[in-house]
Protein backbone atom coordinates (compact mmCIF):
# COMPACT_ATOMS: atom_id res chain seq x y z
CA UNK A 1 0.00 0.00 0.00
CA UNK A 2 1.21 3.51 -0.73
CA UNK A 3 2.60 5.34 2.25
CA UNK A 4 1.13 8.65 3.27
CA UNK A 5 3.82 11.19 2.36
CA UNK A 6 1.94 14.49 2.10
CA UNK A 7 -1.12 16.34 3.27
CA UNK A 8 -2.82 15.62 -0.07
CA UNK A 9 -2.09 11.89 0.25
CA UNK A 10 -3.53 11.88 3.77
CA UNK A 11 -6.69 13.74 2.70
CA UNK A 12 -7.14 11.32 -0.23
CA UNK A 13 -6.58 8.12 1.81
CA UNK A 14 -8.67 9.21 4.80
CA UNK A 15 -11.51 10.36 2.54
CA UNK A 16 -11.59 7.08 0.61
CA UNK A 17 -11.46 5.10 3.86
CA UNK A 18 -14.33 7.16 5.27
CA UNK A 19 -16.44 6.59 2.15
CA UNK A 20 -15.76 2.83 2.36
CA UNK A 21 -16.77 2.82 6.04
CA UNK A 22 -20.00 4.72 5.34
CA UNK A 23 -20.82 2.41 2.39
CA UNK A 24 -20.30 -0.64 4.61
CA UNK A 25 -22.42 0.85 7.41
CA UNK A 26 -25.27 1.82 5.07
CA UNK A 27 -25.37 -1.69 3.58
CA UNK A 28 -25.25 -3.39 6.97
CA UNK A 29 -27.79 -1.06 8.58
CA UNK A 30 -30.20 -1.32 5.62
CA UNK A 31 -30.11 -5.12 5.85
CA UNK A 32 -30.44 -4.99 9.64
CA UNK A 33 -33.60 -2.88 9.32
CA UNK A 34 -35.11 -5.47 6.97
CA UNK A 35 -34.61 -8.19 9.61
CA UNK A 36 -36.12 -6.29 12.55
CA UNK A 37 -39.64 -7.22 13.70
CA UNK A 38 -40.09 -3.66 15.00
CA UNK A 39 -39.82 -2.29 11.46
CA UNK A 40 -42.90 -4.02 10.06
CA UNK A 41 -45.25 -1.78 8.10
CA UNK A 42 -44.98 0.46 5.06
CA UNK A 43 -45.43 3.61 7.17
CA UNK A 44 -42.94 2.59 9.87
CA UNK A 45 -40.44 5.26 10.98
CA UNK A 46 -37.59 2.97 9.85
CA UNK A 47 -38.49 3.69 6.22
CA UNK A 48 -38.64 7.46 6.51
CA UNK A 49 -34.87 8.00 6.67
CA UNK A 50 -32.03 6.07 5.07
CA UNK A 51 -30.25 3.88 4.92
CA UNK A 52 -32.83 1.34 3.77
CA UNK A 53 -33.48 -0.96 0.85
CA UNK A 54 -36.20 -0.16 -1.64
CA UNK A 55 -37.30 -1.35 -5.06
CA UNK A 56 -35.92 0.30 -8.17
CA UNK A 57 -37.90 2.90 -10.05
CA UNK A 58 -40.96 1.37 -11.71
CA UNK A 59 -40.54 -1.94 -9.86
CA UNK A 60 -42.94 -3.56 -7.41
CA UNK A 61 -42.23 -2.11 -3.96
CA UNK A 62 -40.64 -4.29 -1.26
CA UNK A 63 -43.13 -6.02 1.02
CA UNK A 64 -42.70 -4.46 4.46
CA UNK A 65 -45.47 -6.44 6.19
CA UNK A 66 -42.97 -8.94 7.60
CA UNK A 67 -39.31 -9.09 8.53
CA UNK A 68 -36.89 -10.85 6.22
CA UNK A 69 -34.28 -13.51 6.96
CA UNK A 70 -30.75 -13.83 5.72
CA UNK A 71 -28.46 -16.76 5.17
CA UNK A 72 -25.15 -16.31 6.92
CA UNK A 73 -21.87 -16.80 5.08
CA UNK A 74 -19.69 -19.84 5.56
CA UNK A 75 -17.25 -17.59 7.43
CA UNK A 76 -19.93 -16.47 9.88
CA UNK A 77 -21.18 -20.04 10.26
CA UNK A 78 -17.67 -21.31 11.02
CA UNK A 79 -17.02 -18.59 13.59
CA UNK A 80 -20.46 -19.04 15.19
CA UNK A 81 -19.85 -22.76 15.69
CA UNK A 82 -16.40 -22.00 17.12
CA UNK A 83 -17.84 -19.44 19.59
CA UNK A 84 -21.17 -20.97 20.64
CA UNK A 85 -20.90 -24.54 19.38
CA UNK A 86 -23.06 -26.37 16.86
CA UNK A 87 -26.85 -26.59 17.23
CA UNK A 88 -28.23 -29.50 19.26
CA UNK A 89 -28.24 -32.71 17.16
CA UNK A 90 -26.69 -30.74 14.28
CA UNK A 91 -29.97 -28.98 13.40
CA UNK A 92 -32.01 -26.12 14.75
CA UNK A 93 -31.32 -22.59 15.86
CA UNK A 94 -28.54 -21.21 17.99
CA UNK A 95 -28.51 -17.84 19.73
CA UNK A 96 -25.65 -15.68 18.46
CA UNK A 97 -24.30 -13.29 21.13
CA UNK A 98 -24.15 -9.95 19.33
CA UNK A 99 -23.04 -6.54 20.63
CA UNK A 100 -25.54 -4.38 22.51
CA UNK A 101 -28.03 -2.20 20.68
CA UNK A 102 -27.10 1.42 20.05
CA UNK A 103 -29.57 4.21 20.72
CA UNK A 104 -30.68 3.76 17.10
CA UNK A 105 -31.63 0.10 17.75
CA UNK A 106 -28.63 -1.04 15.74
CA UNK A 107 -26.09 -3.73 16.52
CA UNK A 108 -24.02 -2.95 13.43
CA UNK A 109 -23.56 0.77 14.14
CA UNK A 110 -21.31 0.46 17.22
CA UNK A 111 -19.10 -2.13 15.53
CA UNK A 112 -18.65 -0.33 12.20
CA UNK A 113 -18.27 3.16 13.69
CA UNK A 114 -15.62 1.84 16.10
CA UNK A 115 -13.64 0.36 13.21
CA UNK A 116 -13.97 3.61 11.24
CA UNK A 117 -12.66 5.71 14.14
CA UNK A 118 -9.69 3.40 14.72
CA UNK A 119 -8.80 3.34 11.01
CA UNK A 120 -9.10 7.13 10.72
CA UNK A 121 -6.78 7.57 13.71
CA UNK A 122 -4.21 5.18 12.24
CA UNK A 123 -4.21 7.05 8.91
CA UNK A 124 -3.85 10.36 10.80
CA UNK A 125 -1.00 8.92 12.87
CA UNK A 126 0.78 7.65 9.73
CA UNK A 127 0.44 11.15 8.26
CA UNK A 128 1.85 12.78 11.43
CA UNK A 129 4.83 10.41 11.37
CA UNK A 130 5.97 12.01 8.08
CA UNK A 131 6.97 15.15 10.00
CA UNK A 132 7.35 13.80 13.55
CA UNK A 133 3.98 15.21 14.56
CA UNK A 134 2.40 14.79 17.99
CA UNK A 135 1.57 11.06 17.77
CA UNK A 136 2.24 10.27 21.43
CA UNK A 137 2.50 11.98 24.81
CA UNK A 138 6.24 12.72 24.49
CA UNK A 139 5.88 14.31 21.05
CA UNK A 140 2.75 16.17 22.11
CA UNK A 141 4.79 17.73 24.94
CA UNK A 142 7.44 18.79 22.41
CA UNK A 143 4.77 20.46 20.27
CA UNK A 144 2.97 22.24 23.14
CA UNK A 145 5.03 25.42 22.77
CA UNK A 146 3.74 25.99 19.22
CA UNK A 147 0.20 24.59 19.56
CA UNK A 148 -2.90 26.46 20.59
CA UNK A 149 -4.45 25.11 23.80
CA UNK A 150 -7.64 24.07 21.94
CA UNK A 151 -5.59 22.07 19.42
CA UNK A 152 -3.83 20.28 22.29
CA UNK A 153 -7.23 19.45 23.82
CA UNK A 154 -8.48 18.18 20.45
CA UNK A 155 -5.43 15.95 19.95
CA UNK A 156 -5.74 14.60 23.48
CA UNK A 157 -9.46 13.94 23.03
CA UNK A 158 -9.11 12.08 19.71
CA UNK A 159 -6.18 10.05 21.04
CA UNK A 160 -7.98 9.14 24.27
CA UNK A 161 -11.09 8.06 22.37
CA UNK A 162 -9.11 5.88 19.97
CA UNK A 163 -7.23 4.35 22.91
CA UNK A 164 -10.48 3.55 24.72
CA UNK A 165 -11.96 1.90 21.62
CA UNK A 166 -8.76 -0.02 20.95
CA UNK A 167 -7.63 -1.06 24.42
CA UNK A 168 -10.60 -1.00 26.81
CA UNK A 169 -12.97 -3.94 27.02
CA UNK A 170 -15.76 -1.70 28.35
CA UNK A 171 -16.27 1.69 26.70
CA UNK A 172 -19.04 4.05 25.63
CA UNK A 173 -20.52 2.75 22.38
CA UNK A 174 -19.57 4.75 19.31
CA UNK A 175 -22.00 5.90 16.63
CA UNK A 176 -21.83 6.90 13.00
CA UNK A 177 -22.44 10.49 14.06
CA UNK A 178 -19.35 10.29 16.26
CA UNK A 179 -17.33 8.68 13.44
CA UNK A 180 -18.25 11.52 11.06
CA UNK A 181 -17.40 14.15 13.70
CA UNK A 182 -14.10 12.37 14.41
CA UNK A 183 -13.28 12.42 10.68
CA UNK A 184 -14.15 16.13 10.53
CA UNK A 185 -11.89 16.87 13.50
CA UNK A 186 -8.94 15.03 11.92
CA UNK A 187 -9.46 16.88 8.61
CA UNK A 188 -9.42 20.13 10.58
CA UNK A 189 -6.25 19.24 12.53
CA UNK A 190 -4.20 17.80 9.64
CA UNK A 191 -3.45 21.05 7.78
CA UNK A 192 -2.87 22.96 11.02
CA UNK A 193 -0.21 20.49 12.17
CA UNK A 194 1.27 20.13 8.70
CA UNK A 195 1.68 23.90 8.32
CA UNK A 196 3.23 24.24 11.77
CA UNK A 197 5.75 21.50 10.99
CA UNK A 198 7.53 23.57 8.37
Amino acid sequence: MNKINSLDAYIDRSGKAMLAGCWTYDNARAAEKMLDWDNIGKNNEAWKEGPFLSAGSGQKEIDRTRPYCFRMSEHFSTVASMVVGPPQNGVGKIQIPLPPLSEQRSKVEPVISKLIIIEQFELFKEFLETFEGPTNKKRRTEWESILDEEVIKDITKITDRRNALTHDSIYELSSMQEAVEYFEKLKYLAPILFNLSS
